[in-house]
């Protein structure tokens, strides 16, 4: 069955089909739906957030067993990109808050999450250690070559304080039996909040029942470039304040630099290692602001 056929199914005679943002909408007799194909099954999860009272969501307007997904379209106010940061900020606090229950540890998951972490820090130490090798044999460096040589070091100490981290939430954690869940979203950005005479949250193809730190942890790597993120990690702590483990695990993958990959273009080469700089230094300025009771101790760490 292609979407034609679906709308014809739901009596919606398509009058103008466009893109806006790789969404497809269509104009219809009806009014203005978004059609997309389906990614999962969404009926049994709009059930479970409306039980939570969480309403903040765009019912699906046929049949969870059709191929694609129809939603009513909702017209995104014009707001700055910092209002609108402040409008997601209580909405995804409020899904939290809304979905939270109470569970008994899985030592397994725990274990999981600690050896992973571990194992991408190991990795990208070898990683950057085997680069840096490689560009110090070099007698003249590449642009990026000689910037990212510059933030090496800064590079390590983010390293060392995310392997710091993911030691003490382990030895934290494996010593509780219950544990704080809730559902997330899971692909929190700008474009998937639509701030209308209502908030939605969009696009829930991801969403699933886990620790809380992964909402505002993606919401942090995809916008920290545009958006002053310590007011708004104030302002949702201020409405669903992290238990200590849940920050000590949040700060440590927060740290983790990404891998930086160098083919043969030196100008988008740049603009990579530019990007993880910038990410490094307002990322460091986060953690010692989040961490104003060790933040001598940390300052120091990742100064060194």
């Amino acid at each position: 069955m292609n979407h034609r056929q679906l709308l014809s199914n739901y009596h919606l005679i398509p009058q103008r089909i466009y893109y806006k943002n790789h969404t497809k909408i269509v104009d219809t007799n009806r009014g203005t739906f978004v059609i997309k194909k389906k990614n999962n099954h969404k009926k049994e999860l709009f059930d479970y957030l409306e039980s939570r009272k969480f309403n903040f969501y765009l019912p699906l307007e046929n049949q969870d067993t059709d191929p694609y997904e129809i939603y009513p379209f909702i017209e995104d106010r014009l707001l700055s990109s910092s209002d609108k940061a402040v409008d997601l900020i209580y909405t995804m606090s409020m899904l939290h808050i809304k979905t939270t229950t109470y569970e008994e540890i899985n030592k397994d998951e725990v274990k999981k999450i600690y050896e992973e972490t571990k194992q991408k820090i190991e990795y990208l130490y070898a990683y950057y250690w085997d680069l840096q090798d490689y560009i110090e044999t070099k007698v003249y460096m590449a642009p990026e070559e000689y910037l990212l040589i510059k933030n090496m070091d800064q590079i390590y100490r983010f390293l060392n304080f995310s392997k710091e981290k993911i030691e003490q939430w382990y030895q934290e954690k494996i010593n509780m039996t219950k544990e704080r869940k809730v559902f997330i979203h899971n692909n929190i950005t700008l474009d998937h909040f639509l701030a209308s005479n209502q908030a939605y949250l969009i696009h829930w193809d991801e969403a699933r029942k886990d620790i809380v730190i992964y909402d505002f942890l993606n919401f942090y790597k995809q916008e920290y470039h545009k958006l002053e993120m310590i007011s708004l990690f104030e302002l949702y702590q201020s409405r669903y304040p992290y238990t200590p483990e849940e920050k000590t695990l949040f700060l440590s993958l927060l740290a983790l630099p990404w891998k930086v990959e160098l083919k043969k273009d030196h100008y988008q080469n740049t603009i990579v290692v530019k990007e993880l700089v910038t990410y490094m230094k307002k990322t460091r300025k986060f953690i010692l602001k989040e961490n104003k009771k060790d933040q001598k101790t940390n300052e120091e760490k990742l100064e060194q």
